[in-house]
């Protein structure tokens, strides 16, 4: 007696859909796919900004348009769907996706560990393969090591008034 062959296959995972509000989104994905999509806006934004200069002032108009649309719609609404499945992760229900309107509390999403287990809203999500680790370790410590770049003095000393002579301010009244 030979076992059927179909009641052997075990259940795949279906790959998670982006810009479904359905089933859950780990930490390594949810920091990889938002730190992306900001990357590759800047990189379209920054291929587009080329082809538009040369239609001149139809083309600033363009860019404007685009920006908008990329920036204050598609960008927001992608992270919006990202933040609720990932919410769904540990368990809570999207409405805690409004924390995005507070910045720093975004990072908590970075930081909460999901279920380990099935949960309310779906499948334990698949492992992320080592390069959306990579990518998700990497991304922010570049964009770390580039906001504490930007702070950096390159003339090696600040200018400090001389303390021989004190500062002086003299106000003049002003005369329209």
């Amino acid at each position: 007696m030979t076992p059927d062959i179909d009641k052997l296959t075990l259940p795949s995972q279906k790959p998670a859909r982006l810009l479904s509000l359905r089933g859950r989104i780990g930490r390594a994905h949810y920091i990889a796919n938002t730190l992306g999509a900001l990357v590759a806006s800047f990189f379209l934004i920054w291929m587009i900004t080329f082809l538009l200069i040369q239609l001149g002032e139809l083309g600033r108009t363009l860019y404007v348009i685009v920006c908008v649309l990329l920036f204050y719609c598609a960008l927001p609404i992608f992270f919006t769907i990202l933040t609720i499945k990932r919410a769904h992760d540990f368990n809570v229900g999207g409405w805690l996706a409004l924390l995005l309107l507070v910045p720093v509390l975004t990072l908590a999403f970075w930081f909460i560990p999901g279920s380990k287990d099935d949960n309310h809203y779906g499948p334990t999500p698949p492992a992320p393969s080592l390069g959306i680790k990579v990518v998700a370790v990497l991304f922010p410590l570049l964009l770390i090591g580039g906001f504490l770049a930007t702070g950096i003095q390159f003339s090696g000393r600040a200018e400090q008034p001389s303390s021989s002579q004190p500062a002086t301010t003299t106000l003049r009244t002003y005369t329209p």
